[in-house]
């Protein structure tokens, strides 16, 4: 496996989960003094002198202010929506997927949590450009943000070392 696919969750001071960031990233914060690693992979890389193993989690040494709200773009509105099309339900990849403007764009609607839900192809050209409640079509649940919970659930590839940290 590639140096590059693996990942470390980064803690702040608290212990709260404040983000996710490549393994290299957490070791040179390591290294820097600015964070302590808590859980190792078993990959280690080789500088001209060290061996390291690449950090799981790490936990800074302050505390740190959430980003705030996670961006509004497909990766994270099919996170959000579980995959599933908010009209019909169905199942679809994320190469399927389109992302649909409860209002439409072409009557003001913009990207934003509460305007943008996952939809297959064919409910999205049924709903046209019409509202859900125009098109006599019905959102499964409410569109609302993304919650970091769920995002970190969604992308933990080491569930087993993070779920006592998350």
């Amino acid at each position: 496996m590639l140096v590059q696919s693996f990942q470390a969750l980064k803690l702040d001071a608290t212990y709260r989960p404040v983000g996710v960031v490549p393994s290299i990233e957490a070791l040179v914060y390591s290294l820097m003094g600015k964070a302590t690693i808590l859980e190792s992979h078993k990959r280690k890389i080789n500088s001209a002198h060290c061996t390291f193993h690449l950090p799981s989690v790490v936990v800074l040494n302050r505390v740190a202010k959430r980003a705030g709200q996670l961006s509004c773009d497909r990766k994270n509105v099919y996170i959000r929506d579980g995959g599933c099309c908010q009209y019909c339900g169905k199942k679809v990849s994320k190469k399927e997927s389109t992302l649909d403007h409860v209002l439409p764009k072409s009557r003001g609607g913009v990207i934003r949590w509460n305007n943008v839900v996952l939809s297959c192809f064919s409910c999205n050209q049924k709903k046209g450009n019409r509202t859900p409640e125009e098109a006599s079509m019905k959102l499964r649940r409410e569109p609302k943000p993304l919650t970091y919970h769920q995002y970190l659930a969604s992308i933990s590839l080491d569930t087993d070392v993070w779920k006592d940290y998350i």
